[in-house]
């Protein structure tokens, strides 16, 4: 039996994503028969992680900087991780682990080699190749992946790239294919586990200034890490055709039953595709604009720029633009249900096994 570790952080400053996809994984690890610990710091993450079930290892860290209001994703500093190498090096020796998979863009040459030593196999989730990475293997799991020219550190090295290994949640397989309605009644909006630019109000107040759009019910997901909750409820109360969704169970069906989406560039790309539902894009963090550009030009979304350039005209001009272009939504939708098959988790899974046994 494999002992798995997934050492990954989630909060209001960093975000959901990467917690959901290391959830998704587990699972897959879980259900291949392997022992999962979990090595996280930060409480929003913590509680997604405790409510799936997995057994936890919390790592110390300055709780009072961690709520230090911020005006942009904050993943941490280098100068944190000598300490984190040591604690993690110890709960290795603790839960006998087999594997450490690393998911955070606060990382270095040097930590991993500090840490790799002390597993059989190291793996890192990644982005945005940054650098060479010295792990034994490389997950990248965006449409982008396999465009990033990664270089080998090690001769043996893998390189999971690409679609085929986007660790999207169980929830997002087997789904029927879409009939795309004639007319567009539901939006959705999603920013993702949090929202630090506020992007879902004025998203609201733009769509909202357009009479023509009236008749339309927007439905916005509210994460676990949004500051501006009460702002939001309170449209909700002001507008009849405003619905908010939190603490959201299955996703998929807010995804299905809404028209279109205008959501952030993140992991929710795949799980909108998955379900066919055509999506305007924006960027809130650097590390979504490759993707996002990639996925317009290959036909899967329509990229509306990054938040800070989201102005009322262009936004409600390609919203009535996709409302009116029933062949377009067609051809998006066609497109976006072949991008992902819901298998990539179990594509890692038997990979790694491979290399242990």
């Amino acid at each position: 039996m494999m002992n798995i570790g997934i050492r990954v952080d989630g909060s209001k400053n960093i975000g959901m994503g990467h917690i959901m996809r290391c959830i998704s994984l587990a699972k897959s690890f879980k259900d291949a028969g392997s022992n999962v610990f979990f090595i996280s710091k930060y409480q929003q993450g913590i509680f997604a992680i405790e409510e799936n079930g997995f057994n936890l290892k919390k790592l110390s860290y300055d709780e009072q900087k961690e709520q230090e209001p911020k005006e942009e994703f904050y993943y941490g500093n280098s100068l944190e991780l000598e300490e984190e190498s040591e604690e993690i090096i110890r709960l290795i020796e603790i839960c006998k682990l087999d594997v450490l998979i690393i998911d955070s863009y606060n990382v270095t040459e040097k930590y991993f080699l500090k840490i790799k030593p002390y597993v059989k196999i190291l793996v890192y989730i990644d982005d945005v190749n940054a650098f060479p990475y010295p792990v034994d293997v490389v997950i990248n799991g965006n449409i982008t992946g396999k465009y990033l020219d990664y270089k080998s550190y090690f001769k043996n090295q893998k390189f999971l790239l690409g679609p085929s290994y986007n660790l999207i949640r169980d929830e997002f397989k087997n789904i029927s294919k879409r009939a795309v309605s004639k007319e567009v009644k539901k939006i959705m909006i999603t920013t993702g586990g949090s929202d630090p630019f506020r992007t879902m109000e004025l998203l609201i107040d733009i769509i909202r200034s357009d009479n023509s759009l009236d008749g339309i019910e927007i439905h916005g997901i509210i994460g676990v890490g949004f500051n501006n909750k009460q702002e939001l409820k309170e449209k909700q109360r002001q507008y009849k055709n405003i619905v908010l969704h939190e603490n959201v169970v299955k996703m998929s069906e807010i995804m299905l039953y809404c028209d279109i989406a205008l959501s952030s560039c993140g992991s929710t790309l795949y799980e909108l595709c998955a379900c066919g539902t055509p999506v305007l894009g924006f960027v809130l963090a650097d590390n979504q604009e490759f993707v996002a550009k990639k996925m317009d030009e290959l036909g899967y979304i329509k990229f509306l720029g990054w938040y800070h350039q989201l102005k009322k005209e262009n936004v409600n001009y390609t919203i009535k633009e996709i409302i009116h272009g029933f062949e377009t939504r067609e051809e998006m939708v066609k497109r976006q249900q072949g991008l992902v098959d819901g298998n990539g988790t179990k594509r890692v899974v038997n990979v790694i096994r491979e290399m242990l046994f």
